[in-house]
């Protein structure tokens, strides 16, 4: 077995085997420009030069035609982040393409998803009406007073956890989406393994934005741009909390502003759903959420994720 050995924060470690390697790059603990070395080179190199570190298949079933959608990514190796910023028309752009391919398994996976979320709501609120949990305070809307009711801390909480299980669901179709694989609704119910990593690092992450929100809103909103991808790397990479939010912070270094351009942009698509009589929502939607997985991808493979 042939042995590496590695730097991490200047000290040398090791020996371990290429797979051991290949499990640090992949929870972000080994960076591409980490040191590594073995017996049969004559200096140590940047961990990125090496094939097979960072090297990761995104297959895409059968063989399609070149340019498609469909066309496989091959094998790719992650690059240095920031080495090549988000281009957010690129971006929006393959969005685009996915979307009006996808258009109508994506359009399934919306009305499930949305069906599922409106029959919890349903159900938490007949619990807090059974059992007395909930509340009602009255309220003056335009002159005219009404009966508000409020749900009860259990009802949050059980329906912010159901939330972000189909979220880390919607995360798992996105990523095969923009990888070219299969997916079907039913992945929309496979977070469970990732469900107390996610309500975990959402709890975190949210407070980290609330607390810079309320610090004249500036520092919310760098905050929610620089530890975004936090959930895509949960699914994706299989991280922890804190392992999450740390890969995300490295991932989007000198991409926050095409991150907030992005967002901005992807803003002005779902009020142009809007405006088509609400019904451009259900193209404007799928668009937006794949333009952020595709950026998430861009941020650790480069352009060559849109070609």
């Amino acid at each position: 077995m042939e042995e590496w050995y590695y730097t991490r924060d200047g000290l040398q470690q090791g020996p371990v085997n290429l797979e051991t390697l290949r499990d640090l790059a992949a929870k972000g603990e080994l960076k591409p420009q980490d040191m590594v070395w073995n017996a049969s080179m004559t200096d140590w190199v940047p961990s990125s030069e090496v094939d097979g570190i960072f090297s990761r298949s995104i297959e895409a079933g059968p063989t399609v035609a070149p340019g498609s959608a469909e066309q496989s990514t091959g094998e790719m190796l992650e690059i240095e982040p920031g080495s090549e910023p988000i281009d957010v028309g690129a971006c929006i752009g393959k969005a685009f393409q996915l979307t009006k391919d996808k258009f109508l398994p994506l359009l399934g996976v919306l009305v499930v998803y949305i069906v599922v979320s409106i029959a919890i709501d349903v159900a938490l609120g007949a619990i807090d009406a059974a059992t007395g949990m909930g509340g009602s305070e009255t309220v003056e809307i335009f002159g005219q007073t009404t009966t508000q009711e409020n749900p009860s801390l259990i009802n949050l909480l059980v329906s912010n956890v159901l939330s972000i299980f189909l979220s880390l669901g919607m995360v798992r179709i996105g990523l095969n989406i923009v990888d070219g694989k299969e997916f079907t609704i039913g992945q929309l119910f496979s977070g469970g393994p990732h469900l107390v990593s996610g309500f975990l690092a959402s709890l975190l992450f949210g407070l980290m934005v609330l607390v810079g929100c309320l610090l004249l809103i500036v520092p919310g909103i760098y905050l929610a741009l620089r530890f975004g991808p936090y959930m895509n790397a949960i699914v994706d990479r299989k991280m922890g909390v804190f392992d999450s939010l740390s890969y995300a912070s490295q991932l989007t270094t000198k991409n926050r502003g095409n991150l907030f351009v992005l967002a901005l942009a992807n803003i002005g698509i779902v009020l142009a759903g809007l405006l088509a009589l609400c019904v451009g929502l259900f193209f404007a939607y799928p668009l937006v959420f794949l333009s952020w997985i595709i950026a998430y991808r861009w941020m650790q493979y480069g352009r060559r994720v849109v070609q």
